[in-house]
């Protein structure tokens, strides 16, 4: 006798095969038919789990602010503890590798701004609006801890989110060879110190 699959484990059978639904044919075009049939499972299962296709795109989004957060944490600048670029390079290669690594998740929150569905649009604004404020949060600590400059905290949050955002897209959509380990060493130069001599 087949036993069934615990719940976590089929929520996540759907929400894996949602994000490549949404990935392949974007918000509007995704059907919960077609997350169904790659999911395989029968239409009643998905709505014991979800109840429409936005509210399985904000599953996919809160999954993944909240992975997003579990790799970032505060930097410390005690003297048990490796020292603070180093653990900031740890914290962004971590964050990069999650995104890189989970191609049909990328190419959905790169959708941002080039889905004709409102509701979605908004939701991929609030993403972004709490990944700003993530990073805001950080750049704020950095000041009072001493590791960064006196800089504009929001504005250094957005500037940061964008170049990754675009380090993103290089790396997912145009299928670049570069390794995350690499790209975090650039990504950091540019961030910490700018492309001056």
């Amino acid at each position: 006798m087949v036993t069934p699959e615990p719940k976590a484990e089929r929520r996540k059978q759907i929400l894996e095969a949602a994000k490549l639904v949404f990935a392949d044919a974007g918000y509007h075009g995704a059907s919960i038919n077609a997350i169904i049939e790659r999911a395989q499972i029968a239409r009643g299962t998905f709505y014991l789990y979800f109840e429409s296709k936005s509210a399985v795109f904000d599953s996919i989004l809160d999954q993944a602010l909240a992975d997003l957060r579990s790799r970032i944490r505060r930097i410390s600048v005690d003297e048990a503890s490796a020292h603070p670029q180093l653990q900031l390079r740890e914290q962004v290669y971590k964050t990069l590798d999650y995104i890189v690594r989970d191609r049909p998740l990328a190419i959905l929150l790169l959708s941002a701004g080039h889905t004709p569905d409102a509701e979605a649009a908004e939701r991929l604004d609030q993403f972004y609006a709490e990944v700003r404020d993530l990073l805001r949060r950080a750049f704020e600590t950095g000041i009072e801890i001493g590791l960064l400059r006196q800089c504009h905290p929001e504005l250094c949050a957005a500037a940061m989110l964008g170049m990754i955002r675009g380090v993103i897209e290089l790396l997912v959509r145009q299928g670049s060879a570069a390794n995350v380990d690499e790209v975090v060493s650039e990504v950091l130069m540019v961030a910490l110190r700018g492309v001056l001599k």
